[in-house]
């Protein structure tokens, strides 16, 4: 039986097509795939790179501005006066003695036990100047004192607060005295800053 020359040509390029795809699939396509994926990582690549670029740009006025900051604090009085670390160190001990002898003449009704500089292990933009205070004091003299530091200029802080009773009444002789304020045994941090700036090295 003879074919229709038509039919014979149509089925024979339906074959070729068949072959083709089938060959495509087995050899070519992981190629192209393989390919797209990589033009998309390589677009995103380049969008991640000019974000980068873009925030260096910015860079040099970032530091500027924070150099402008730091030149005008100069005439801040919220910050010590003196310009080096025992210059310091003898300032905020002076200040917190003032603030301690406004609140009591009387020494044992507020005692400072010591007061000892110690050193910033976390330093920020501004050099720290840092008492280490240990005090007995009556709560009600110590709450005027904590206002005093809270009102102070140039500006002081307290951290790591601690308070303990001391219990000095107990062993009174007579229990129908009335018994005097109780100290408390006070231990804080008291800091300042000095006008000095702190160059780290991504300012330099």
């Amino acid at each position: 039986m003879n074919l229709d020359p038509r039919v014979s040509r149509w089925a024979a390029l339906l074959v070729l097509l068949l072959m083709l795809t089938t060959i495509y699939f087995l050899f070519f396509h992981w190629f192209f795939v393989a390919h797209a994926e990589k033009n998309e990582e390589i677009v995103m690549l380049n969008d991640s790179r000019q974000q980068y670029i873009n925030e260096a740009a910015k860079t040099p006025e970032l530091r500027k501005l924070l150099q402008d900051v730091k030149a005008a604090v100069g005439s801040n009085n919220e910050f010590l006066q003196a310009d080096s670390k025992n210059l310091g160190n003898a300032e905020i001990t002076s200040i917190f003695k003032n603030i301690v002898n406004q609140q009591t003449d009387e020494t044992a009704a507020c005692q400072i036990i010591s007061q000892s500089p110690t050193q910033d292990r976390e330093p920020e933009q501004f050099e720290k100047i840092i008492l280490r205070v240990r005090m007995r004091c009556q709560y009600e003299i110590f709450v005027k004192i904590l206002e005093l530091i809270e009102e102070n200029t140039p500006s002081l802080f307290v951290t790591d607060l601690r308070v303990e009773s001391r219990n000095v009444n107990r062993y009174r002789k007579n229990a129908n005295q009335p018994s005097a304020p109780e100290n408390l045994e006070i231990r804080f941090d008291l800091f300042a800053f000095l006008k000095n700036p702190i160059e780290k090295d991504d300012e330099k």
